[in-house]
């Protein structure tokens, strides 16, 4: 199998803690589908593409696949490294093609037509992954930004307060909003809270948007295939393969208080309005936060701004 012999790829993504890795477990339990773990291929490869310099040096080239085969992802993957390295340097010297080689070779021991990958960060670089893979589909998970900011208590990543979690909501769906696919028939928005609520319809609809047959397995309590997840290393992941249920859909409303509410509403306000969510609290309450939000928001522009036209990292 080349890279050129799988569909897709398909690309799940979405803010974290959105609903991404039950997507994945859903759509890997379609038995013509494949679905690679969190590569963040496009952070640690496409952004320092500059580190690595330029590969038809056959010493960066090798460097360059070497990182690539030592992920933990592809050892997840159960893939050859020396298969890997060999094919990798038979074929094009992009960064791109190192990608596209990765998800064949998933797909080719998976035995399945259609591949994807599941990074949620890359939601921030569709366009970029549209230009790697011009018959790429991506499908954007969206959820509740008061459950996702509660949800960021319970992981390692969470930024330690309530609104700067919810800053980096608003900034996934404002990017989304702004930057998606030029190919906008190549995009699926769904909701993690009508998944869960319907998952049949929701995965009859999405099926259909990606040409594949539904298949009853991808309703099944666990998943018809082991999903790949390394649960020492990601805890947080734990229940990924349990039933789907409705149960965090509200928690929110009960775990944080009117304060907590509020603080989450007054910097997500207007993407939350946009996805489709109702605020509880109304503008006159939220003014005092959105003016504070959107000053830090200037303010780490301008710094943005200055460390750019220094020179600074």
């Amino acid at each position: 199998m080349t890279g050129a012999d799988f569909l897709g790829p398909i690309f799940l993504v979405g803010c974290p803690r959105s609903g991404t890795t039950l997507l994945q477990r859903l759509l890997d339990a379609h038995p013509l589908v494949s679905i690679a773990p969190e590569t963040f291929f496009i952070r640690r490869f496409w952004k320092k593409r500059r580190v690595y310099g330029d590969l038809a040096d056959d010493s960066r080239f090798a460097r360059l696949i070497d990182d690539v085969a030592a992920l933990p992802e592809f050892a997840d993957m159960g893939l050859d490294a020396e298969g890997y390295r060999a094919a990798a340097r038979s074929g094009p010297r992009s960064i791109e093609a190192l990608f596209r080689l990765l998800l064949a070779q998933f797909a080719k021991r998976r035995a399945t037509p259609w591949v994807g990958e599941k990074t949620p960060n890359h939601l921030l670089y569709m366009r970029t992954l549209e230009r790697f893979f011009p018959e790429a589909r991506f499908v954007h998970i969206v959820r509740d930004p008061r459950a996702v900011a509660l949800s960021w208590r319970g992981v390692p990543w969470s930024n330690g307060s309530l609104e700067k979690d919810a800053e980096v909501w608003r900034r996934y769906l404002a990017t989304a909003r702004a930057r998606p696919p030029r190919q906008r028939e190549r995009l699926a928005v769904l909701r993690y809270e009508d998944l869960v609520a319907r998952p049949e319809a929701e995965l009859r609809e999405l099926c259909a948007f990606l040409g594949l047959p539904f298949d009853p397995a991808m309703l099944a309590g666990e998943a018809a295939r082991e999903l790949v997840v390394d649960l020492a290393r990601e805890p947080w992941k734990q229940g990924a393969d349990g039933p789907i249920h409705c149960r965090s859909v509200e928690r929110w409303r009960s775990a944080l208080s009117a304060a907590e509410v509020c603080a989450v509403e007054a910097v997500a306000w207007r993407e939350l309005k946009a996805a489709g969510y109702r605020p509880v609290n109304g503008l006159a309450r939220l003014l005092p936060g959105m003016t504070r939000a959107t000053a830090r928001r200037a303010l780490k522009a301008a710094r943005k701004s200055l460390r750019r036209r220094s020179g600074a990292p």
